[in-house]
Formats: structure tokens, C-alpha cells, sequence
């Protein structure tokens, strides 16, 4: 097993002091605490948890150790919405 962390894409649902709340492709909703010295950006520009919109689009990197925690938050144009899971 490695240690590397893989990013989660998805979308927000809501904000509320340090707790982000997204949805993924498959329709989940899944609740990060935003670390204090978290690195959230939008288009490439520090920007701040508080600033992320319902319906926005995030890649959201979170702590190698626990993976409830986000230590890096991105949106923008560059990041694509998830794409919802096909049902079989």
C-alpha cells in the first residue's frame, strides 16, 4: 500500500465555517473539515472555503492520514463536474 493521497472531485452542496460539503458522481454526499491551513483556490488564485458556491465544481486533496480532512481545495473552470455514475 502507498501513501500518495488521490483527489476526490465533486460538487459543493454547502459551506459552513470549516465544513465543506459535496456531492460525488455517484449522487453521495460526502462532509470534509477544511484545515486551518488548507490551500483553496479558485482559477488558480488563493481564494477561501467561505468563497465556494453551491453547484461549484471542487477537486478537493485530502490529508494522507485522514481522509476527512482537506488540505487542498480547488475550483474552477479547469475542474469538470463529476460525472454521475451509470446504473447497470
Amino acid at each position: 500500500m502507498t501513501n500518495s493521497t488521490k483527489s476526490i472531485d465533486g460538487t459543493v452542496v454547502s459551506v459552513a465555517d470549516d465544513k465543506l460539503t459535496t456531492t460525488c458522481g455517484e449522487g453521495k454526499q460526502h462532509c470534509h473539515t477544511v484545515a486551518e491551513d488548507a490551500k483553496v483556490t479558485c482559477d488558480g488564485k488563493a481564494s477561501k472555503a467561505a468563497d465556494l458556491k453551491p453547484g461549484t465544481p471542487v477537486r478537493i486533496t485530502p490529508h494522507k492520514d485522514d481522509k476527512t480532512v482537506a488540505t487542498v481545495v480547488e475550483s474552477g473552470k479547469h475542474i469538470a463536474p463529476p460525472v454521475p455514475a451509470k446504473k447497470s
